[in-house]
């Protein structure tokens, strides 16, 4: 009897031991290249700052791809990874027409809870090329800054349930950008 309560111990002791490793694993492959992470829950919890972002925080491209919306029109995005584990989406949605994508941008401006900011985009010399909205969406605060081109019949957004990394990105990407030795983003442009 008493060897049989032994080797239900041990048994049991095997298997906790095992899916401790397993959930570590799980963990390390789903967060660890989320180095900036515990500084951003600090802030969030400890400090109560919602939207905090690291002046060190740097970003990764998870995933590009190419589609069709259900009506039809082309899309393409790229999906970015912080290091503090925010997710941003960058997408351009092709329009059938201009007028379409202008129409298509109002709406978005429409349905936010909240217009952070609107203006004009400015091309080269000032010349103005199309307009800029950066909105918040419902009580999660989801961010997305919309641009319509007026010499395009598409609209670029770059979403997040970040403003700051919205924003963050917006700036990194806008002149065009790279990767470096290690896959992080670096900005090409001016």
């Amino acid at each position: 009897m008493q060897i049989v309560r032994k080797l239900v111990k041990a048994v049991l002791m095997i298997v906790s031991a095992c899916l401790l490793v397993l959930l570590g694993s799980s963990l390390w492959l789903a967060y660890g290249d989320c180095t900036a992470l515990a500084a951003r829950l600090y802030h969030r919890t400890v400090l109560g700052d919602r939207d905090f972002i690291g002046k060190h925080v740097r970003f990764r491209i998870r995933m590009m791809g190419t589609g069709r919306t259900p009506d039809g029109r082309i899309t393409d995005f790229t999906r970015f990874r912080a290091t503090d584990c925010i997710e941003v989406t960058s997408e351009t949605e092709g329009m059938n027409s201009l007028a379409q994508a202008q129409n298509e941008w109002q709406g978005k401006i429409h349905d936010a809870s909240r217009v952070v900011e609107w203006g004009t985009v400015a091309g080269w010399l000032g010349a103005s090329k199309g307009e800029r909205a950066v909105l918040l969406f419902g009580a999660d605060g989801r961010a997305e800054i919309v641009v319509w081109y007026e010499d395009r019949s598409s609209l670029r957004t770059i979403e997040s349930k970040s403003l700051s990394h919205a924003l963050a990105l917006e700036r990194l990407i806008q002149g065009g950008y790279r990767l470096d030795s290690n896959g992080f983003v670096v900005a090409t442009g001016d």
